[in-house]
């Protein structure tokens, strides 16, 4: 009689290691698509600081935005992305001495969103060239 318990006792240990290694394998898939998806975050948060480094060098002879360093900060945004200016800040623009923090993220969120659409379409115009050409060489 103990003979079909020990059978029940190994198979029931057996699903619980199948059940774990299963579990285990899910974490760490989970945490590599994680990874990679914050390295494509970080590219973005690099081209996006860069943006805002070439609009700062471009405004700095505009003399609309240099009456103020607030003033001035708001035209770098709006360079940046003036659709996203327009969405985070709209009629509420920065004031002097202020600091919003969550409006800052959502605005580098929206940025980053607005240039990796961009990079979409710009693949998707090289797709369609590619397919065209090949078409005309047939």
């Amino acid at each position: 009689a103990w003979m079909p318990r020990v059978r029940s006792v190994r198979r029931s240990a057996a699903r619980l290691v199948l059940t774990c290694l299963l579990l285990f394998s899910c974490i760490g898939a989970a945490q590599a698509k994680s990874k990679a998806a914050n390295r494509r975050t970080q590219s973005l948060d690099r081209e996006v600081m860069v943006k805002r480094a070439e609009c700062e060098a471009a405004l700095k002879g505009d003399v609309e935005c240099l009456t103020t360093a607030i003033e001035f900060d708001n035209c770098v945004l709006r360079c940046v992305s003036h659709r996203c200016y327009r969405a985070v800040y709209g009629d509420d623009a920065l004031e002097d001495g202020e600091v919003d923090t969550q409006r800052g993220r959502t605005f580098r969120s929206c940025s980053r969103t607005e240039l990796r659409e961009s990079k979409q379409r710009d693949m998707e115009q090289v797709r369609i060239a590619a397919a065209g050409e090949r078409e005309d060489n047939l």
